[in-house]
């Protein structure tokens, strides 16, 4: 049969109070007060982290995704840095499929982005099943090849994880910073313009094969 023990465990600084006199108390109240400090700032840290973190994917989620934006929209407004953006939808997969199945699709897509993208660039879950691209320093004609490149790796990344019989596509949308901008939202909208186009296109294909 165990033993239980109710005592509580020995901690270090309690463990000589009895001889220290005022000034060796007040130091050791300092010292526990500081540790106690940073370990809740550690804490704060931690939990700051994890609110910018898509929980299934590990990307960063929307919250991180325009905060990321509007950042780089001031370096654009104060150095003309080229900045594009693509936005990704896995279209009408998880609706078709079930939400296990999506959910593994989900996280291969994710992967597919971290092995393809420069480690400059930024990518991000940012609603059910679509993502985002965030391309410092870059172009939209360099953000318009990058885009192709992602939707020819995700086919091999999506045929990996789910069955072969699954029907599926990737619809992008993609832009850039521009000079007239008030705020990256402009250029956010236009990508969402761009990426209901690319939708309207995958869906059209997919009814004509049935």
């Amino acid at each position: 049969m165990s033993q239980y023990s109710a005592s509580p465990p020995s901690e270090p600084w309690l463990a000589d109070l009895d001889s220290l006199d005022a000034d060796q108390l007040r130091g050791r109240v300092r010292e526990v007060a500081a540790a106690l400090d940073e370990a809740h700032e550690r804490e704060q840290r931690r939990q700051s982290q994890l609110s910018l973190i898509d929980g299934l994917t590990g990307l960063g989620n929307r919250r991180d995704f325009v905060r990321q934006l509007d950042t780089l929209f001031a370096q654009h407004q104060r150095n003309d840095l080229p900045v594009s953006l693509i936005l990704l939808d896995i279209v009408r997969f998880i609706d078709h499929h079930g939400e296990a199945a999506g959910d593994r699709v989900l996280c291969a897509f994710a992967d597919c982005l971290r092995e393809t993208l420069r480690g400059m660039d930024m990518s991000f879950r940012i609603a059910e099943h679509e993502f985002a691209v965030v391309l410092p320093d870059t172009s939209l004609a360099g953000a318009s090849a990058v885009a192709d490149k992602l939707r020819l790796a995700a086919a091999y990344f999506l045929v990996e994880d789910a069955s072969a019989s699954v029907k599926f596509d990737v619809s992008v949308g993609v832009d850039a910073f521009r000079v007239e901008d008030g705020d990256a939202d402009a250029a956010l909208q236009r990508a969402y313009e761009a990426l209901e186009v690319s939708r309207s296109v995958a869906v059209d294909r997919s009814d004509e094969t049935g």
